[in-house]
């Protein structure tokens, strides 16, 4: 598991109080009770975890594996 994939997962317990055990990285962000506002909410907590900026146009993940990845690749550009 990327370190990027456990900060997430423990950012949305901490935020959510969802059980870790059901955070599987592929499941659907909805599976997890997140609507669209609540995911919103999400990608704002993310951006100031992280200390990125999340560009629009990317911000549509389906599931953590995806947003994981989008954090690394942004993570990635910054230090480039």
């Amino acid at each position: 598991m990327s370190t990027t994939l456990k900060q997430l997962q423990d950012l949305i317990v901490e935020k959510y109080e969802i059980a870790i055990e059901e955070l599987a990285a592929d499941k659907p962000l909805a599976d997890f009770g997140l609507d669209s506002l609540s995911q919103v909410e999400l990608l704002f907590s993310v951006e100031e975890h992280f200390k990125i900026e999340i560009p629009e146009d990317q911000a549509h993940v389906a599931n953590l594996n995806e947003l994981a990845a989008l954090v690394d690749g942004i993570l990635a550009a910054k230090a480039a």
